[in-house]
């Protein structure tokens, strides 16, 4: 069973090093971030957090630890748990070459829904 009040400042770790690289005005800038990508980076650090849960992306059922981290992280919003820092928006796929299935995740997964939540901190 996954513990977000273990996964939480994992999560956090890994939206602070979300960073725009570029030259320019938005250079050091934290970037939105999926809780797919979050998924991904929060089991490369510590895998034991996601317990039996498989990472996400579609064909993987209901509950997937990307969906988890989407609900929790939204809740926190709600809830001001990150003191005003978190931010929320939805990304659409129409448009995308292939619709959603043009937008691939790590080992070739594609987002569940024609939309999806992103977070960044700020």
């Amino acid at each position: 069973m996954m513990d977000w009040n273990l996964v939480r400042p994992v999560v956090a770790q890994v939206l602070r090093r979300q960073t725009y690289t570029n030259s320019g005005q938005y250079h050091g800038e934290r970037c939105f971030i999926s809780p797919y990508q979050i998924a991904v980076l929060v089991d490369r650090i510590n895998p034991a957090l996601k317990g039996s849960l498989p990472v996400g992306g579609e064909g993987t059922g209901p509950d997937s630890f990307a969906r988890r981290i989407a609900w929790h992280l939204s809740d926190d919003y709600n809830q001001n748990a990150f003191n005003g820092s978190l931010e929320i928006q939805v990304f659409s796929c129409e448009g995308l070459d292939g619709n959603r299935k043009g937008f691939l995740f790590d080992g070739g997964n594609v987002p569940s829904p024609e939309e999806f939540s992103i977070f960044r901190l700020v």
